[in-house]
């Protein structure tokens, strides 16, 4: 009989979840592609977006109202498009909201902060890292994860370097970055890395 409780219990609960999944409205999400940036209606079901791209399930974003964009200039709009992952240089949250804000970057154990600077097809992404360690870019650009979170990000697009985009998380794909740095916070503040003073002058 407690057998049938407990299971009874589990099926009430996996019931719980799945109608709060249903009831979870869509969150705006902005890709950036080598051809498009895409900006779509996203189903997370509560998830932070950075797990929805890693998870093995499936090799697409399954997405709805669509606005496909090229150089800044609205070309198209599809009521459902699906965006292959690997294809997805930078994702984030459109506007100011954080990817599930209930479960922010490093709620679950201490992370250290770490300032980085990372380039991938034709953007550059600075923002700050949270992780448990310092470690080697080497080290870190081979871990198992296709996607890592930058977190308070500029992303600076090449062909339209005048105009930044803001995020508070950029989710970055790891397979296409070309290059990247992690120093310490107070290291990059007092000593700027090449990178971040190239970008400091394009801004002045």
């Amino acid at each position: 009989m407690d057998d049938v409780s407990e299971l009874l219990k589990n099926l009430t609960v996996c019931q719980s979840l799945v109608r709060e999944a249903e009831e979870t409205p869509a969150v705006k999400v902005r890709f950036q592609t080598p051809g498009f940036e895409i900006v779509a209606d996203c189903d997370l079901g509560g998830r932070r977006i950075s797990d929805v791209m890693n998870q093995s399930i499936s090799d697409y974003m399954e997405c709805r109202n669509a606005s496909l964009y090229r150089h800044g200039r609205l070309i198209d709009q599809m009521a459902k498009v699906n965006v292959r992952k690997p294809e997805i240089m930078i994702a984030g949250i459109a506007g100011d909201t954080h990817e599930a804000a209930a479960k922010r970057i490093g709620s679950r154990r201490a992370l250290q902060l770490f300032h980085t600077v990372v380039a991938i097809d034709r953007w550059i992404v600075k923002g700050r890292l949270h992780m448990t360690t310092h470690k080697s870019v080497k080290e870190f650009l081979h871990a198992n994860r296709d996607f890592f979170p930058i977190a308070d990000a500029s992303v600076v697009d090449a062909e339209t370097p005048d105009t930044p985009q803001h995020m508070n998380v950029a989710i970055v794909n790891r397979q296409r970055v070309s290059f990247m740095e992690i120093t310490e916070l107070e290291a990059s503040d007092s000593d700027p890395s090449p990178v971040a003073r190239l970008l400091h002058k394009a801004k002045t």
